[in-house]
């Protein structure tokens, strides 16, 4: 008897088992990748970097924190983006912060906070403003649609012309509610 043959492969089940082992491992990618972005997506991860930081206490007394609809913004509401796309591109992109927390003598302190909020506060701006404040837009979009009762005649009138203007030449949510969620530097 001929073991070499009886124990040789054929290509068909070699690219059988290829396939399966191909989708396992997609599959248990695909999941083990959800959950560490679900996991680096909360508000208790960011605070591990920031948790000598006024940040969370400045959401918490403004507008976003607890306000009259019962709503606590989380960190990720406003600054990761709510398309599945362009949130991976973010994380990936922000994944350097993590050898800034470990390399930046001081990071994790008010003092660092204090001296450094200006251009990080200047970031954030671009970023809103770079992508026409979609995670504002996200959660607000009755401002767009339909201007609830609620809201002063004045921000009525404001918005209104500002969606009377050319879409090039419109402001976004930053440019006149910069400092609604964290204290914005004067100067």
């Amino acid at each position: 008897m001929n073991w070499r043959a009886l124990f040789k492969p054929s290509a068909k089940i070699s690219i059988l088992a290829l396939l399966i082992i191909g989708v396992v491992v997609g599959v248990v990618g695909y999941f083990a990748t959800q959950q560490t972005l679900h996991a680096t997506s909360t508000d208790e991860f960011c605070m591990s970097c920031h948790s000598n930081h006024s940040l969370k206490d400045e959401v918490l007394a403004s507008p976003h924190g607890g306000n009259s609809a019962g709503v606590t913004v989380q960190c990720q509401d406003c600054h990761l983006p709510h398309n599945p796309v362009k949130y991976l591109v973010k994380k990936i992109i922000v994944s350097k912060d993590l050898y800034g927390y470990l390399t930046i003598d001081g990071f994790n302190t008010q003092e660092w906070l204090d001296e450094n909020r200006k251009e990080q506060a200047d970031l954030a701006l671009k970023y809103f403003k770079g992508n026409d404040s979609a995670n504002c837009k996200h959660c607000h979009t009755r401002i767009y649609e339909n201007q609830p009762e609620s809201m002063k005649k004045m921000a009525k009138r404001m918005h209104a012309n500002n969606f009377k203007k050319a879409e090039d030449k419109r402001k976004t949510c930053v440019d006149c509610h910069k400092g609604v969620a964290h204290v914005y530097p004067k100067g």
